[in-house]
């Protein structure tokens, strides 16, 4: 069990029965010195055991001191010392490393495991190098002694239990959780065995981490201030020993970090995975501010000069309106289902044309693999009501000529005759719609779904102020990509999230879990792309301010990334993977995007 205790880096945990695999890492490594520990076990046992213990030890205490000394037989740059005190002082965030006897996580529920170790790195951030504070948490609710030989059902021995948590503190994590698989003998393996010291992969993972030289960065090209209006673009740069693209490593970790106008501290900008160029392609009023570049090892501190990006904002056009939105992903049935939402704003009706395009994908010149061969379109308003259907076939709509003549001319690609594609031409009032995909067959496939604002004259004050596209988020080339125009004489302001797991409580299931967001120009150059929509925490407030204008539901999972852009005129495509598109366990399920209209 790994409990999530912010700003805790790490909590590992040994459980009860046993099993094998090579030297793995859950956190930093500690700087070069002593790592002083406080034994507190004589202190906070609730245990009625008579001493000495089973192996003749004294106390609880001098059990702690073995094994500290057996992991202070490796040779290395850090090594323990520690100190014994008469009372149980330990509390979170203290800054001594304890070893304690405890019934809680500091307040919080234990669990079964044997022990916990709870590891705090230098910040709270994705690429954490520096241990800083370290606290081993015995289970007291357990039976405990001291012995040598197989592990009995009870007591359990504290000394190989110590030895295993104490192997976190160094930095060591359980082989038989590492990727790829590798079975070993080790004392560091998931499960409390027969294994009762340190063995020759546990030894080989310490002195990877503290025999290991490394070099001590320095910044060769120093960041420089910037101007920039908003929705233009420009990057900061920086370069350590030499490189553009320093690679973080076990020793090497490099974050930026941004204090925003008229805040008081700087946050390391943990979402981003930037060797050494801060991207703004697309620059934001909410991206002003102070910037430096931090490189760490576990020895060093190692910080640029600091820098100010100046984005001058400009004037949203209230004549710039969106008149399609596009969306390629997997249609299915139930929570897999593609569903595209809009709003129809203003006085007047809108011409409105839909299309859910499988088998056009399959043909030339796509040629795509995997298609849904027969989609069908249902419109729906926000009563639930069903306001149009489409046809089997599409060109045997009673309203042919016209779906025929409005394609042209809002640019859609064309459609064989007798294909099984899904079109709908409604005129809408003013409200808001959903237009659901589905396959009468049950099928599933790739598809992409269009809404166009198909008005012969546009007028700017009825239009789609809202886009949105709820589907199924795969990896590589099956994840969702939402392409939407920007059409008028001037940018305006755009509100774009991804929901993932807040849809959960809506009744959705099998939601993607930590969404990525990257935006494109119509050319293909990436011009923005964002995470979790909590980093950086000084752009919340205007996010939550945003979120009330535009009449969006509140963001429950601070994983979803949100932004609020100017975008000139033009043609963009959004695309929403899991966080790094496959590199996590659970790369895919279903999201919603959403693009709203500021005022």
């Amino acid at each position: 069990m790994i409990p999530t205790l912010r700003p805790l880096l790490v909590a590992a945990a040994l459980a009860l029965t046993s099993s094998l695999h090579a030297y793995s890492f859950i956190g930093p490594s500690w700087p070069s010195g002593t790592i002083p520990i406080q034994l507190q076990l004589d202190a906070t046992t609730t245990s009625d055991v008579s001493l000495p213990l089973n192996d003749g030890s004294s106390s609880w205490n001098a059990v702690a001191q073995s094994a500290l000394e057996e992991w202070n037989m490796n040779p290395g740059r850090s090594r323990f010392t520690w100190t014994t005190v008469p009372t149980g002082t330990a509390r979170l965030g203290d800054s001594v490393n304890s070893v304690t006897f405890g019934s809680t996580l500091y307040g919080r529920d234990f669990g079964d495991a044997l022990a916990i170790t709870l590891v705090r790195p230098l910040d709270d951030d994705n690429d954490a190098i520096r241990t800083i504070e370290a606290d081993v948490i015995v289970n007291n609710k357990y039976s405990w002694n001291s012995y040598r030989g197989n592990l009995r059902i009870t007591p359990y021995d504290v000394r190989r239990v110590l030895l295993h948590e104490l192997g976190h503190v160094l930095g060591l994590g359980h082989p038989d959780e590492a990727t790829p698989l590798q079975v070993v003998a080790a004392i560091m393996n998931s499960r409390a065995s027969n294994t009762e010291t340190a063995q020759a992969d546990d030894i080989a993972g310490v002195n990877f981490l503290y025999l290991t030289p490394f070099a001590r960065p320095v910044i060769t090209t120093q960041p420089t201030s910037q101007t920039v209006n908003a929705g233009s673009g420009t990057a900061l740069n920086v370069a350590v020993n030499g490189e553009s693209k320093p690679k973080a490593d076990q020793f090497h970790s490099y974050a930026w970090l941004f204090k925003a106008t008229g805040a008081r501290d700087y946050e390391v900008l943990f979402t981003l995975n930037n060797p050494g160029t801060l991207d703004f392609s697309l620059a934001q009023t909410l991206d002003a501010g102070s910037y430096y570049y931090r490189a760490l090892t576990p020895d060093d501190t190692v910080e640029s000069a600091i820098v100010n990006l100046t984005v001058n904002p400009v004037a949203s056009s209230p004549g710039t309106t969106l008149t399609n939105l596009s969306t390629r992903g997997t249609a299915g049935s139930g929570s897999n289902a593609m569903i595209v939402g809009f709003v129809v704003a203003g006085p007047r009706n809108k011409v409105v044309l839909l299309r859910a395009i499988g088998p056009g994908l399959a043909a030339a010149p796509f040629n795509l693999p995997g298609t849904l061969g027969d989609p069908q379109l249902t419109v729906q308003g926000a009563n639930g009501v069903t306001v149009a259907t489409s046809a089997v076939v599409w060109d045997q709509s009673p309203n042919v000529a016209a779906i025929r003549e409005a394609s042209a001319r809002v640019g859609a690609f064309g459609l064989a005759p007798g294909s099984r594609d899904a079109v709908v031409l409604v005129t809408l009032p003013p409200g808001a719609y959903t237009a659901l995909t589905s396959s009468p067959t049950g099928a599933t496939g790739t598809i992409i779904v269009e809404a166009y604002d198909a008005d012969t004259n546009r007028d700017p004050s009825t239009r789609l102020t809202n886009l949105s596209t709820r589907g199924f988020v795969g990896t590589d080339a099956n994840v969702m990509i939402a392409g939407f125009v920007v059409t008028g004489p001037g940018p305006r302001n755009y509100l774009i999230r991804v929901v993932g797991d807040t849809l959960q409580p809506l009744g959705v299931t099998g939601t993607l879990d930590d969404p990525f967001l990257k935006i494109f120009r119509g050319d293909g150059v990436k011009v923005r792309e964002f995470d979790d929509w909590d980093s950086p925490l000084s752009a919340q407030p205007a996010l939550r301010s945003a979120f009330e204008q535009a009449g969006a539901f509140p963001l429950g999972d601070r994983q979803e990334p949100a932004m609020l852009v100017t975008l000139p005129p033009g043609s963009y495509t959004a695309h929403v993977s899991g966080l790094d598109n496959g590199g996590r366990t659970n790369p895919s399920g279903v999201a919603l995007i959403e693009l709203y209209e500021m005022p």
